[in-house]
């Protein structure tokens, strides 16, 4: 494929999206913060936890 037929092929595809999409309602948009604020905080304590492993077993210097 060219260039010239990618580009054509993303455009199209794009204005389909921008078709089907629509914006979020206010209740959407809380419901995915939250969700997203939630696995913001269960990453952070698990990255929290392996850190504090390795350094109580003696991997990394404290």
């Amino acid at each position: 494929m060219n260039v010239k037929v990618m580009l054509s092929n993303f455009i199209s595809d794009s204005k389909r999206i921008f078709i089907v999409s629509r914006k979020p309602s206010k209740d959407e948009y809380k419901k995915m913060a939250i969700i997203i604020g939630i696995g913001i905080i269960i990453i952070g304590v698990l990255g929290f936890i392996i850190n504090l492993i390795f350094n109580l077993a003696g991997f990394f210097g404290a």
